[in-house]
């Protein structure tokens, strides 16, 4: 690594120590409520449900633990 790398400021959504990020979170819940399946909640750990609306297709999705929703 160069010296100026070294130097360069750690930009602010970079993952620091290998963990996800907001961005990689939130699209890991999307896909699967996109497939219409329940996931864990991003907030609470709860399941997080597929909402419907007039379509065949999720519109978002509700937390039955802590009652957020995604949409």
């Amino acid at each position: 690594m160069s010296a100026l790398a070294e130097l360069a400021p750690q930009r602010l959504f970079d993952p620091v120590g290998g963990e996800s990020t907001l961005d990689d979170v939130l699209a890991r819940v999307w896909e699967g409520l996109a497939s219409r399946a329940a996931v864990p909640c991003p907030l609470c750990g709860g399941e997080m449900e597929p909402e419907y609306r007039a379509h065949a297709l999720p519109i978002g999705g509700r937390c039955s633990g802590c009652g957020s929703s995604l949409g």
